[in-house]
């Protein structure tokens, strides 16, 4: 007489798969979010409920993912072939699936240290899968073709997101950009004052940083102030009878191009 085999586990989700899903499930959030943000601040004019904002988009990514883990998987696991279990393979109810959903909160601090975890832990469970007990799992398995495949788009998702954070963290003004942006206006509207006070005096704007430096009644004064609010390179003043123009470059880190004119 045959023994009857045990059916055999499913095997555990690719980090890659649950990578993307984690994507699909986020993105629409995060637009969501942004999208609100953009109407409150640019056509409510109304930025300081930014905090609500945060507070009522976070609630409902907790809600998604609470009912997504009490039916077995969210939408973005369910594209990726992929399921949420107990270790036994039964699912979650209603009290595992809150304290998963509040662990994606916990995981998402200190470079999404949480879900980083998944990489080192031999059953790739996230802080969330341990506090919750649970494992994701293939709903059914993947031919190696799929796998290649998405593989290939979660390492794209991931250079294009380390690239756009490094740009963000790296090029983003900081408050000494800004302030020598400032300046550097600030700086525009005085030699802006020189020209019209100088052609008032000589029927003329003039070309020539010389005399505009006389101008302005301290020449010493004058070429300080130039050399701590403007990169000497880059510096052009072009003037007519009746129009003049003056392009330079701030002290910030890009060396931003500022410039004004009359026509």
């Amino acid at each position: 007489m045959e023994q009857a085999q045990a059916p055999s586990s499913p095997p555990l989700a690719k980090i890659t798969d649950r990578f993307l899903a984690f994507l699909a499930d986020l993105l629409p959030f995060l637009a969501g979010y942004y999208g609100t943000l953009y109407y409150l601040i640019f056509i409510r004019h109304d930025p300081s409920g930014w905090k609500r904002v945060l507070c009522a988009w976070a609630a409902a990514y907790v809600l998604y993912q609470v009912l997504g883990n009490c039916a077995g998987a969210t939408v973005g696991k369910r594209l990726l072939g992929l399921r949420v279990v107990r270790p036994d393979g039964s699912k979650l109810g209603l009290g595992r699936s809150v304290v998963r959903a509040l662990g994606y909160l916990a995981g998402m601090p200190l470079f999404n240290l949480g879900f980083v975890w998944a990489l080192f832990h031999p059953e790739s469970r996230a802080w969330h899968d341990l506090l919750a007990a649970t494992i994701v799992v293939e709903a059914e398995p993947k031919s190696q073709g799929q796998t290649a495949r998405n593989a290939m788009l979660a390492f794209s998702a991931v250079a294009v997101i380390v690239v756009l954070n490094f740009r963000f963290f790296v090029f983003a003004p900081t408050p000494a950009d800004r302030e020598a942006l400032r300046k550097a206006n600030e700086g525009l509207q005085v030699l802006a004052q020189i020209e019209e006070a100088y052609k008032a005096e000589h029927g003329t704007y003039t070309h020539q940083l010389a005399e505009l430096a006389r101008a302005s009644g301290d020449v010493r004064q004058f070429k300080e102030a130039m050399g701590a609010i403007f990169d000497p390179d880059g510096f052009l003043l072009s003037a007519g009878k009746d129009s003049y123009e003056i392009k330079a470059r701030a002290l910030d880190r890009r060396r931003s191009e500022v410039s004004i004119k009359k026509s």
